[in-house]
C-alpha cells in the first residue's frame, strides 16, 4: 500500500513540473484517466485523497440465526441442496440466496460431496481401431428445405461423400453409399 502512495504522490509532482496527463500515464503505463483521477482526488482533499482505501465493505451482512436454524433443519430432514432449500424458504416468505444456503450448510459440516466424479453421459468420445472399420452416415435438413447425406469414417473423420437431395430416402443414402465403397473400400 505505501508503493501505491509513493506512486500517487509521484503523479502530483510531474504535474506540478508540467508534464501532461498522457506523458504521466504513458511513462507509468497506467490509463490516463486514473493520473486524471488522482489529480482530482489531490487538487480537492490534499494528500488525504492519495491514500489508499481498504476495499472492504464497510458493512458485513450476517444471517440471521434465525434462518440458519431453519436452513439447518431442511437439510437434516430432507437432505436437499442449496437450490431446494432456497426454494422453500422463499416460499416461506424468506429471502435467501442459494449460495448463501451452500455456505451455511458447509460451514455446519452438512455438506456431502461425491469422493468420485461423476459419471458424464453423452461427451464419451469414440473411435475405431483403423481407417474403414466403420463409416457412419449423417442426415441434416438443410435451411432451403434439402437433405444432406454425409458419410464419415470413424477414424479418420474423413469425410467419404456427401450429397444434398430434394428428399431423404433409403435408395438417395444407398445410391450415395455405393459410390463411396467404390472410391475407398
Amino acid at each position: 500500500m505505501e508503493k501505491e502512495f509513493k506512486r500517487r504522490r509521484w503523479i502530483v509532482r510531474k504535474k506540478y513540473k508540467g508534464w501532461t496527463n498522457r506523458e504521466i500515464a504513458s511513462h507509468l503505463r497506467i490509463n490516463k484517466r486514473t493520473v486524471q483521477r488522482w489529480w482530482k482526488a489531490y487538487k480537492k482533499y490534499g494528500l488525504k485523497g492519495l491514500e489508499v482505501k481498504p476495499r472492504k465493505p464497510h458493512t458485513i451482512h450476517k444471517t440471521p440465526d434465525k434462518i440458519v436454524d431453519e436452513v439447518l433443519k431442511i437439510r437434516k430432514n430432507t437432505g436437499y441442496g442449496p437450490d431446494k432449500i432456497s426454494g422453500m424458504l422463499r416460499n416461506k416468505g424468506v429471502q435467501i440466496g442459494h449460495n448463501t444456503a451452500y455456505r451455511i450448510v458447509c460451514k455446519n459440516g452438512l455438506n456431502n460431496p461425491i469422493n468420485k466424479p461423476r459419471r458424464v453421459m453423452g461427451k464419451t468420445r469414440f473411435e475405431r481401431m483403423h481407417s474403414n472399420s466403420l463409416w457412419q452416415a449423417d442426415f441434416k435438413q438443410t435451411d432451403d428445405d434439402n437433405y444432406m447425406i454425409t458419410f464419415i469414417d470413424d477414424h479418420s473423420r474423413f469425410v467419404l461423400g456427401s450429397q444434398i437431395n430434394e428428399t431423404m430416402t433409403t435408395e438417395d443414402a444407398l445410391r450415395l453409399l455405393s459410390k463411396c465403397i467404390v472410391k475407398f473400400a
